[in-house]
C-alpha cells in the first residue's frame, strides 16, 4: 500500500461519524430504511451475540439502488445503537482507493488492524466490522475475502458492489459468504422510504389471495391498504403513475423527472461501459449492441424476443446477441421469462425479456425519443405489465418457496389471444394473469383458465378500484397487488 492509501484509510476513520450523518439525511430530514437494513442488522445482532457462521454478507445489485446507503446506515447502526468504537469500523470504497493505486482489501485489512489495532487480524481480540463498497474494483474481492473470513473470527464482513458479474458467483468465496441481493424498490418499499415506514402486513395475504384463489379476506385487505395511506402526510395522488415512470430507485425522492431520467440513462450507459467489463471478450461492438438491445427492449411491446430477429435486426451474430442478453440479465438490468411448456420444448423456444423496474423501460425510451407515441392507456399497460413480470420474479427469487414466472404459449385460433402470464407455486396447478389498463374482454382468461385445468384466473386492471371475485376470476386494482 502507498502512502495516499494509508492516508485515505486514516482519513475514513476520523471523518466517517460525520460523513455519515450528512449522507443519511435531506433538508434535516433522516432517510427512512428499506426491509434489506433489517435483515442485514439482524445478521450484525447475531454476530455479537457469538453467533460466527453469516459473518461475511455480499450485497451485490444494479448500480443506484442505495447499497452504500445501506453501508451508511449499518455503520450508523453500529456506532449510536451498539455503541461501537468509530476505530472498530472501517467503512471505504475500492473505486476511491483504486484511484490511489491497487485496490487489494486484503492489503487494507492487514493496515487497518495494524494501525489501529497494533495487532494483525488473526490476533484480534474485539470485533470489527469492515464495510467495503463497491468491492469489485478489486479482482481478488472473493478471495481476499475468504482469507479474512478464515483468519479471524472476530471480523464481520459487508462487501457491496454495482456488478452482479463478479459479486454473485465467485467459487473462491462461496462457501463462505452469504448473497443478500439488493433489488430495485417495489411500490410499498417505495412508499415506505419516501413517506414514512409502515408494516407492510397484507403481502402474504394478497399473495396467498392471488395463488389460493380465496377472497375471503379481500376487505381486510383493502381496509389495511386504507391504513397505510391514511398516516402518510402531503401523499401526492400521481403517485403510483409516477412511480410506474420513475420509481424503483430511491434518489428519484428528491430530484425532478428531467434529473430521474439523467441520472437512470446515465446509471445503464454505467453498467454497460463499465460493469460489463468485468466479463472476457467485451469490446466496442458488444457495447454498441448492447445498447442496441435495451433501447429495443425500452420501445416493444412486451412478446416473445427471438435471438434470430435480434441478429438479423443488428447484424450481429446469433452467438454474440444471446452472449449480451446474457451479460445484461448478469447485470440486473433485464430478466427473461420463458414459455410454460416442457423443459425440454422450453429450450428450443423464445424468451420475453422485461426491466428490473418499469421506469428503466420509461426513461430509455424517453431518452431515445418521445415515449408516449401511443395512446396513455396502452403505454401505461405496458408498463403495468413490466411491474408485474418483476413482482413476481423477485417473489422468487426472496422466497424459499418456488414462485415460476412463465408467458402463455398454448396454442389458439389466429383470432385468439393468449393471457400475458401463467404463475405457478411449487408443483400447484398454474394461475393464469392478465394485465391491463382499460376495459378488457374476459374471454382470454377464461380460456386459459380451461387449457391449464386452473382453479381461477388473475386479472389485475384500473377498472376496479375494489377486489372483485365473479365466478372463479378475480380482478384486483394495480395499486393492491403492488402490495404483493
Amino acid at each position: 500500500m502507498n502512502d495516499l492509501q494509508k492516508r485515505y484509510i486514516r482519513n475514513q476513520i476520523l471523518t466517517m461519524p460525520m460523513k455519515v450523518n450528512q449522507e443519511l439525511t435531506h433538508k434535516n430530514k433522516k432517510f427512512n430504511q428499506r426491509s434489506d437494513y433489517d435483515n442485514i442488522i439482524r445478521y450484525i445482532d447475531n454476530f455479537l451475540d457469538g453467533e460466527g457462521m453469516n459473518r461475511f454478507l455480499v450485497l451485490p445489485g444494479l448500480r443506484d439502488v442505495g447499497k452504500t446507503t445501506i453501508l451508511f446506515q449499518a455503520y450508523e447502526y453500529l456506532l449510536m445503537e451498539k455503541n461501537i468504537n468509530q476505530q472498530n469500523i472501517l467503512y471505504l470504497s475500492c473505486d476511491r482507493l483504486k484511484r490511489t493505486g491497487e485496490a487489494n482489501i486484503f492489503d487494507v485489512v492487514n493496515y487497518y488492524c495494524k494501525t489501529f489495532h497494533n495487532s494483525i487480524f488473526e490476533t484480534l481480540s474485539e470485533p470489527v466490522f469492515i464495510l467495503i463498497d463497491e468491492a469489485q474494483y478489486d479482482k481478488e474481492w472473493a478471495l481476499n475475502g475468504k482469507l479474512i473470513f478464515d483468519g479471524s473470527k472476530n471480523i464481520f464482513m459487508i462487501f457491496s458492489g454495482s456488478s452482479a458479474l463478479k459479486l454473485s458467483n465467485n467459487p473462491d468465496a462461496a462457501r463462505r459468504l452469504l448473497n443478500i441481493p439488493i433489488y430495485t424498490l417495489t411500490y410499498s418499499q417505495h412508499l415506505k422510504l419516501k413517506y414514512g415506514n409502515f408494516k407492510n402486513d397484507i403481502s402474504d395475504s394478497i399473495i396467498q389471495m392471488i395463488f389460493d384463489g380465496e377472497t375471503q379476506n379481500s376487505a381486510e385487505i383493502e381496509r389495511r391498504m386504507i391504513n397505510i395511506y391514511s398516516n402518510f402526510q402531503n401523499f401526492d395522488v400521481s403517485e403510483w403513475k409516477n412511480f410506474l415512470q420513475f420509481g424503483g430507485f430511491p434518489s428519484s425522492f428528491y430530484q425532478n423527472t428531467n434529473d430521474i431520467n439523467k441520472k437512470i440513462v446515465n446509471m445503464v450507459e454505467k453498467v454497460v461501459m463499465t460493469d460489463m467489463n468485468n466479463i472476457e471478450g467485451i469490446n466496442g461492438n458488444t457495447h454498441n449492441l448492447a445498447f442496441q438491445i435495451l433501447n429495443y427492449l425500452a420501445f416493444q411491446n412486451p412478446g416473445e424476443v427471438s435471438i434470430g430477429s435480434l441478429s438479423n435486426l443488428f447484424d450481429a451474430k446469433k452467438q454474440l446477441v444471446t452472449k449480451v442478453l446474457n451479460i445484461l440479465e448478469k447485470t440486473q438490468l433485464i430478466f427473461h421469462i420463458g414459455p410454460f411448456t416442457s423443459s425440454v420444448k422450453r429450450t428450443t423456444k423464445p424468451n420475453e425479456y422485461f426491466f428490473a423496474t418499469p421506469s428503466l423501460k420509461h426513461n430509455l425510451a424517453l431518452d431515445v425519443g418521445n415515449a408516449l407515441l401511443e395512446d396513455e392507456p396502452a403505454y401505461f399497460g405496458k408498463l403495468l405489465e413490466n411491474y408485474v413480470a418483476s413482482s413476481f420474479h423477485d417473489l422468487d427469487n426472496k422466497s424459499t418457496i418456488s414462485y415460476k414466472t412463465y408467458y402463455d404459449d398454448s396454442k389458439r385460433k389466429s383470432s385468439d389471444k393468449n393471457v400475458d402470464f401463467i404463475v405457478q407455486r411449487g408443483l400447484e396447478k398454474p394461475i393464469p394473469i392478465e394485465v391491463s389498463c382499460g376495459d378488457k374482454d374476459k374471454s382470454q382468461i377464461k380460456r386459459a383458465i380451461n387449457a391449464y385445468n386452473s382453479s381461477h384466473g388473475i386479472i389485475i386492471s384500473n377498472t376496479t378500484s375494489n377486489i372483485v371475485k365473479t365466478d372463479n376470476i378475480i380482478c384486483i386494482p394495480p395499486e393492491i397487488f403492488a402490495f404483493m
